[in-house]
This record gives structure tokens, sequence and C-alpha cells, in this order.
């Protein structure tokens, strides 16, 4: 996994507004893998598109992820670190599995970028939730014959949302946080492909900070500026910032 450059990073930032946050992340894979085609990043599961998000995060901006939540009961702001390099160490393989129960068998696949994409557009959550549920069953039978996901019983269904989660064990990471203040505890979910997005926005901002201040300096173009190393250019905005 390469780095993003910084013309790349640009590049993202400026057009992140034309597409919803699962096609950003997928437009990001796709500048760094041109040998997969979108369907194909697409097509992922969940827990593999983020641990590529990781990687890509690792090589761009560094190993440790800075993030911060609020705690519930008394609002304090928690804030923390996270590996990079361990959260995609952990990432358990992403499988098809199988329920057996009251004469129902139901083979459950990891969801992936589609399937997020069709449960975005719903009216409402539990439209989205029902979609998600009907997505993640390849198959779905009763004493031998083939029915459809929306047919399974209540109880059925319930099982399946936990077992999709065994599917793929990464697809939702789930951080358990103390509070300092109150000592309450809870639990937030780290949203890889949100972070990423925030991270190249704010480092797109600085770069173009620094093509400003260098080009009126110097009078270089953008690209010659943006083509120069990160100390390089550091070393540059030193010399020219009082």
């Amino acid at each position: 996994m390469r780095a993003l450059t910084a013309a790349e990073i640009i590049r993202l930032w400026e057009t992140a507004y034309r597409f919803h946050a699962i096609d950003q992340a997928l437009s990001i894979l796709q500048l760094v893998m041109p040998e997969q085609s979108r369907d194909d990043l697409a097509a992922l599961p969940l827990g593999q598109r983020d641990a590529l998000l990781l990687s890509l995060r690792q090589v761009t901006f560094g190993d440790l992820l800075p993030g911060k939540s609020h705690c519930p009961q008394c609002g304090e702001t928690v804030e923390f670190e996270l590996s990079c390099r361990t959260l995609v160490s952990n990432v358990g393989r992403a499988q098809q599995i199988h329920m057996t129960r009251d004469a129902y068998q139901i083979s459950i696949r990891p969801l992936n970028s589609f399937d997020l994409a069709a449960a975005a557009g719903a009216d409402s959550l539990q439209e989205a939730h029902d979609l998600l549920m009907r997505a993640c069953v390849a198959e779905a039978c009763y004493q031998g014959q083939t029915i459809a996901p929306q047919t399974l019983p209540p109880e059925i269904k319930k099982d399946i949302a936990a077992m999709a989660e065994a599917a793929d064990p990464q697809a939702e990471i789930l951080l358990t946080l103390n509070c300092p203040a109150c000592g309450q505890q809870w639990q937030s979910v780290l949203d890889v492909a949100s972070i990423l997005g925030q991270e190249i926005t704010a480092r797109a901002q600085r770069l173009l900070l620094e093509v400003h201040l260098l080009a009126k300096a110097y009078g270089w173009v953008e690209a010659e500026i943006l083509n120069l190393s990160p100390t390089r250019r550091a070393t540059y905005l030193q010399m020219v910032t009082p």
C-alpha cells in the first residue's frame, strides 16, 4: 500500500462533496489501487475494506490514530490514540457462515459497500435494517425448500443479525471507553472511512495554505510546491513565515 501524494489529497478533498461517504471511501482506495475496479472494491467485506483504509492511513498520516468521544453521562471529552497497525492485525477473516434452527437453514455472507449504499437510500431506520438483513442472507431454506429472506420469522431474523457480525467480525469496530471524570463506561463505533475523510480534508486545507505562502514568496506554481518533499516544503515555510 503506497501513501497518498499531496496532490492526490487535495484532489480527493476537492471532489469529496460530490459523493456519499461510502463512495468517498471507494474513491480513496481506487486512487491507490488502480488495478482494482470500483465494483471489486465495493464487493469487499466491510472489515477488509476498512483494513485497507487503515493501512492507507498508516502510510499516509502515521500509525497513531487520534480520536475523541464524549461521555454520555457527564459530557466530558475523552481523547484516545489507536494503532492502525494493531487494528489491521486484529482483522478476522470474513467468511460465509451457516445457521440451522427449527427446520430453517440459512447461509449468511459478510456485508459490503453495495449493501450499505442500498440501506443508505432507505426511508427509515427499520427499512435500512430490513434491507441489510435481506442482503446478508445468501440463501434461506425451510424444510429443504428455498424461501425469501423477508418471510423469515422475527426470532430467526434476530439470530441473523448476530450471525452477520460473526461473518465479518471487523465490519463494526467497537471501542470500550471509560470516563476519567465520572467513571462511566460506554462503547463507541470507530468509523474508519469518516475519520480518514476528515483527516484528508484537514491536510488538504493545510497544504493549500502552504501553497499560498510559498507561491506568494517565491512565485512557484502549485504543482512545483506540492512536488516538494514534506521536509523541504516545511523548511521553506520556516524561512518565509515570521
